[in-house]
């Protein structure tokens, strides 16, 4: 009985040790609020009638576009759940005359940003819009054509920037 009593003591203390290191271990990997090798944003615009389609790539610092579900911080994944409200956007668009960036015709926040994933691809991607009845006229402009900078950001990442040029803002 007495030999009992002492092996239980160092029981239940390495039992607090591993449940205590666990709990923080968790605390350190979902709450960070920051997704795994993201060093960058790479945009692609896709006209409409109606707005333009705007799908935002998160990529790491070669370029290349990070994997959906490729560590515990996954932006969609239980805890570790990075909602689309936390990141902060905006976009910048200018006409174009003579070949070069005119006048600024919109500088406000992407609309109706979301998380999204294209067929068969894997890549991390959120979309977004920018109406077109939010991008002013420029009557001095030569072309339908512009130039979109994006900013992206979040609290703990960023900002990000890339820039499209020769996007199409304007109907033909």
């Amino acid at each position: 009985m007495f030999r009992f009593k002492l092996l239980r003591k160092p029981i239940l203390k390495s039992r607090r040790v591993v449940l205590v290191s666990i709990c923080v271990l968790i605390m350190f990997s979902c709450g960070s609020g920051e997704i795994q090798n993201f060093e960058g944003i790479a945009i692609h615009a896709d006209p409409r009638v109606d707005r333009i389609d705007l799908r935002i790539y998160l990529v790491d610092r070669n370029g290349t576009p990070l994997i959906w579900n490729q560590s515990i911080l996954s932006p969609s994944v239980g805890v570790s759940t990075i909602s689309e409200a936390d990141f902060t956007t905006n976009a910048k668009v200018y006409s174009i005359r003579n070949g070069e960036k005119h006048r600024k015709v919109y500088d406000g926040r992407l609309i109706d940003l979301r998380w999204s994933q294209e067929l068969n691809r894997l890549d991390r991607l959120m979309t977004a819009e920018i109406p077109r009845a939010f991008i002013a006229e420029d009557p001095e402009r030569d072309t339908p054509l512009g130039i979109i900078t994006i900013e992206v950001q979040t609290e703990k990442q960023g900002p990000f920037m890339d820039t499209l040029e020769k996007a199409e803002i304007y109907k033909f």
